[in-house]
């Protein structure tokens, strides 16, 4: 729940006792965004759609697309869709991809926004030109029409949460894409949280800038800087492979663990292997139809949530194999 990550992003994207946020139980929005409560708009045809995908080809993000291009598709809407190609999240080429989707006149543009400086003013544009604009996995801009997703802030809440039931004294580095967005919110949240917890102690956070070719020489520069470290947090999937390669390399096996976000990117052979203790699970799904589905009614002029939580769930190992047995959850 790679926004990457997150599903990031995520994303971006575990505790001992199972949580299940549902749709209507929780808020994804803190700062901006939750200002305003729910989204009214005067209505007007909505013919097309653009999503700019920040990682098209992750699986988690593959999956929201072709949600997203279903349900649009299945309602008589004209999609595409645009993003990177590689595994690393191109933020310049997203805004220009959105700048493109703006000339070409696009009724509606679907993106995660990285950060609210770089996203919001395009986001403005968009709807000054006329178009509707909707986040996924977002929660930090405020000149979209309604972001639907994971809440990063309840995330960090329940990965606190999740740390805090591992038995012993939990010593947490995090690594993240940048002190920004998202990522701000989820880090802000889980150390927050943990305030209430006796058995943890943040040692350090680091930021890869959205680059996982430098995952493993970062968490393994964490691990030579804290002998004590034991618990690397992140709410980035892609983050997953580089953290257990340097686990694995510094021969700290059994001794260091990792809480991160998606079942993709290695995080259940983690899991069996003893390093990953927990991962969140999406319905990626429902991230993607949530957006087109409030658009629809926006278009109507009907007045739908400014934030649409998504469900989540936690897993360890003891229950990995039974929550994702349905397919939803990822």
């Amino acid at each position: 729940m790679h926004a990457r990550r997150y599903v990031r992003y995520a994303l971006s994207a575990a505790i001992i006792t199972t949580f299940s946020a549902s749709v209507t139980a929780c808020s994804n929005a803190t700062g901006p965004a939750a200002a305003k409560s729910s989204a009214t708009s005067k209505a007007r045809p909505l013919k097309s759609m653009l999503f700019v995908n920040p990682l098209p080809n992750y699986p988690a993000w593959k999956t929201i697309g072709q949600c997203i291009k279903a349900e649009a598709e299945k309602n008589g809407i004209s999609f595409s869709q645009a993003g990177p190609n590689g595994n690393n999240m191109d933020s310049k080429l997203m805004l220009d991809r959105l700048q493109q989707g703006i000339s070409s006149k696009v009724d509606a543009l679907v993106t995660f926004p990285a950060s609210a400086e770089q996203f919001d003013p395009i986001f403005a544009q968009a709807r000054s030109a006329g178009a509707y604009v909707a986040t996924v996995e977002g929660g930090q801009t405020k000149n979209q029409d309604i972001n639907a997703g994971t809440s990063f802030e309840q995330f960090g809440q329940l990965a606190a949460k999740t740390v805090a039931a591992k038995p012993g004294q939990q010593n947490v580095a995090f690594l993240t894409q940048g002190p920004t967005g998202p990522d701000a919110t989820f880090v802000n949240a889980f150390e927050q949280a943990a305030k209430q917890y006796g058995n943890i102690k943040i040692v350090d956070t680091r930021y890869d800038g959205g680059d996982v070719t430098k995952t493993t020489d970062l968490a393994t520069a964490l691990m030579n800087a804290h002998p004590e470290l034991n618990h690397f947090v992140t709410n980035e999937g892609a983050d997953t492979p580089g953290i257990i390669a340097a686990i694995k390399q510094k021969g700290r096996v059994g001794k260091v663990f990792l809480t991160t976000n998606s079942i993709y990117s290695g995080s259940v052979e983690g899991m069996k292997a003893g390093i990953v203790y927990s991962l969140l699970l999406q319905n990626m799904c429902a991230i993607g139809k949530a957006p087109v589905d409030a658009l629809i009614k926006l278009s109507k002029g009907e007045t739908v949530p400014s934030n649409i939580p998504t469900p989540i769930e936690f897993a360890t190992a003891s229950t990995v194999d039974s929550l994702t047995k349905s397919g939803d959850l990822q």
